[in-house]
């Protein structure tokens, strides 16, 4: 299971799931199932499987909501027992479109694509039903011109994160047995409630535990913070107060060899979310992290089995009667972060392949939560209890962000 790691302007998750022919052929109620770390399940349930494969030194970052809305475009085409265990897994989110904003300087744009081969006949009423709950467009690709689908669907992924995500799938991804590439974009530009004025080097220490000097950017205000077994977290709200990064991280100075549970996650939420606030001395690297994989494995260790198994997927839903049956070959994601002193910029897609087979006065001393060593970053949607994107930090990229003229 490969990771590939690259600075990068925004973050960025994207998921693949694709579809193949297979030789043998072998509907519930929708579920809000938001992937909140108290919700009902949901692609947040995949972090600490990735994040238990992956190194003390290396980073993990996914959007669940991103492969939450992914999937909901396979589920309104799956049926039988594969429909009943991607509802048990990755239930599809009520009002997918919901999740858009543009408002108080904090930007989240969702996009949704069918990319469909003519030479397979696709249900209508499939199509219409993506169009109408997800904003989906159909795209006619021709996947026996690898070249050309590649740069189709790349196309669309840059068009969708405004740049930030140029490839998705490289050519080799295409197979000649390739109908469908089903894909969901993500992208977050919000700026803090309170810019990070000040800008200070400190020692960061790497989850491989070499130390060296880092790029903080800090500032004192109030703000929820708590404590927790072992763990402190604080959060820093966007001028827009729907959304919050909270940033945890062990009280000890440490290397955090794995995240906490999402059980902790969640007590500390809670924390946060009272009333109680903090006069808070807070310095956080200024970085940058992508982060990207193939989740069929992972999918399959929680428990997703049926999109991928040749003989028992039933997706009957999407196609025609009378062709070849078709099983999922692969599912992508692709995570980019940006963390600096104005705010915050990420993206993700998702994308799934089918194919045949200062100068104030401070009433009291300040605590200090100086984040230099490996921490936990989680990028909330508070008003829908939903995580947009949470990743374990132990590599920070360092990044200079740009400044108009």
């Amino acid at each position: 299971m490969p990771l590939i790691r690259n600075a990068s302007h925004l973050f960025l998750a994207a998921a693949g799931l694709t579809l193949a022919a297979c030789s043998a052929q072998t509907e519930g109620p929708q579920s809000a199932g938001p992937s909140g770390t108290g919700g009902g399940g949901g692609a947040l349930a995949l972090f600490p499987i990735l994040d238990a494969e992956a190194e003390p030194d290396e980073n993990v970052v996914i959007s669940p909501v991103s492969i939450d809305l992914a999937f909901g475009l396979l589920h309104a085409g799956a049926r039988g027992e594969t429909r009943t265990q991607l509802e048990q897994y990755l239930p599809p989110l009520a009002d997918p479109m919901g999740y858009e904003t543009d408002k108080d300087d904090v930007k989240v744009a969702i996009s949704n694509a069918l990319f469909l081969d003519d030479r397979f006949r696709f249900r209508d009423s499939y199509v219409s039903q993506l169009r109408r709950e997800y904003e989906a467009k159909a795209i006619a690709t021709d996947f026996t011109d690898k070249q050309g689908a590649a740069d189709t669907i790349n196309s669309w992924a840059d068009d969708a994160t405004e740049g930030l995500i140029p490839e998705v799938i490289p050519p080799a991804a295409i197979t000649p047995d390739m109908i469908a590439v089903l894909a969901n974009a993500l992208y977050f530009d919000g700026l803090w409630e309170t810019k990070l004025m000040s800008s200070s080097q400190h020692p960061f220490l790497f989850g491989s535990g070499r130390e060296a000097p880092f790029t903080f950017v800090g500032e004192t205000f109030e703000t929820p913070y708590a404590r927790v077994k072992g763990w402190k977290s604080v959060r820093l709200p966007y001028r827009n107060d729907r959304y919050a990064m909270d940033i945890l991280m062990p009280s000890d100075r440490e290397i955090m060899a794995a995240a906490p549970p999402l059980e902790l996650i969640e007590r500390l939420k809670q924390e946060l979310d009272g009333d109680e606030t903090e006069l808070v001395r807070v310095e956080i690297p200024q970085f940058e992290t992508d982060f990207a994989i193939s989740l069929n494995d992972t999918l399959m260790s929680l428990g997703v089995t049926l999109p991928f198994d040749e003989v028992r997927v039933d997706l009957s839903g999407l196609a025609e009667p009378g062709q070849r049956p078709i099983v999922v070959s692969d599912v992508r994601h692709v995570t980019k972060l940006q963390v600096y002193d104005e705010g915050t910029k990420a993206a993700a897609v998702t994308t799934i392949s089918i194919v045949l087979t200062g100068g104030r006065v401070l009433p009291k001393d300040p605590i200090l939560f100086r984040a230099d060593r490996p921490f936990i970053a989680v990028l909330r949607d508070l008003e829908r209890d939903a995580v947009l994107f949470i990743g374990r930090i132990s590599d920070p990229q360092p990044f200079d962000p740009e400044v108009a003229e």
